[in-house]
């Protein structure tokens, strides 16, 4: 039976110096060694703190690599609010394809994703959680320019973000082709000549 990854609700927040100490170390193993070197043995001992310690927080190792991945991304994926929707899109994906090329966060989720494969339970919940973690900015750049009249508002608002971003995701997770800054620009421009209003 796959490990839990997240608990729905922590008993109480996770202290500060044992969140940063174990964020620190799971980044430290990513980084030197990938994803194969990160166990919860490893990020313990490197962290310095009891492996119960880690297990009363995060029940599994993709838990820590998600909660990672979000504390980096969320520091580096904010709202652009260019003033336009192409604007926004092309900083947006640009952003998001820094955060996962060649980058701690992009390491953790390519290994999530590759481990996940052979584990239903795992796969289910990590595409749940890049499929939220996703939306956190998409949807207020979406629902601007649905407000605005600048997207087509007789498409479903879920098809247009999935327009928006699953080609990528598919590019970076799955085919493992790369992608260049001018690709993604040149994206968001075909997808917005079909949604333009």
């Amino acid at each position: 039976m796959s490990e839990q990854l997240r608990f729905e609700q922590k008993p109480r927040p996770i202290p500060a110096a044992t969140h940063r100490k174990v964020l620190e170390a799971a980044a430290e193993l990513l980084s030197g060694k990938g994803y194969p070197s990160v166990t919860i043995e490893a990020i313990a001992a490197k962290a310095g703190v009891a492996k119960t310690t880690i297990y009363r927080w995060w029940p599994s190792k993709a838990a820590i690599l998600l909660d990672l991945f979000d504390t980096i991304g969320t520091e580096q994926l904010t709202d652009p609010a260019t003033g336009n929707v192409a604007g926004d899109l092309k900083v947006y994906l640009k952003a998001l394809l820094g955060l996962m090329s060649g980058t701690i966060p992009g390491e953790a989720a390519a290994g999530m994703f590759a481990e996940a494969q052979g584990d239903p339970a795992m796969k289910d919940e990590v595409c749940a959680h890049f499929s939220e973690f996703r939306q956190i900015v998409l949807n207020q750049i979406v629902d601007r320019a649905l407000s605005s009249g600048d997207l087509r508002r007789d498409v479903d608002r879920r098809l247009i973000e999935d327009l928006i971003i699953a080609p990528f995701w598919y590019r970076l997770l799955i085919a493992h082709e790369p992608m260049s800054a001018e690709e993604c620009e040149r994206h968001i421009d075909v997808v917005l000549s079909g949604l333009a209003p």
